[in-house]
């Protein structure tokens, strides 16, 4: 499964990805790019996605953070987050959601933790 997912990060170079990464080892994505269809090959293709499974990739021993608001639509979205992670290759025992009084409702963040 690693190797599907580096084979497709190598597909989408970021630079011909959305947008930039908020920084290093954060990855911050809005509700109008989750808004768009989804498919493991279009969620590839965004920046914050895309940076993040990077980074991953680099230390697979790292897990994921998902940073959520705490409303109805910020746990569903993060639990839809983590299932396309899970879907790309991420192990799910690497994946923690989080809510955070700091995170709006129009956005999502994504921290690799080393």
């Amino acid at each position: 499964m690693k190797a599907l997912l580096l084979s497709l990060l190598l597909m989408v170079p970021a630079a011909y990805a959305d947008k930039p990464a908020a920084g290093p080892d954060s990855f911050t994505l809005s509700a109008d790019q989750w808004a768009a269809p989804r498919s493991g090959a279009a969620l590839i293709k965004l920046a914050p996605i895309h940076d993040a499974v990077a980074d991953w990739l680099g230390d697979t021993g790292a897990h994921f953070i998902i940073l959520h608001a705490g409303s109805d639509t910020g746990n569903l979205w993060a639990g839809e987050l983590q299932d396309w992670l899970v879907a790309l290759g991420i192990p799910a025992d690497h994946i923690e959601k989080q809510v955070s009084a700091d995170q709006p409702d129009d956005a999502i963040s994504l921290r690799v933790k080393h």
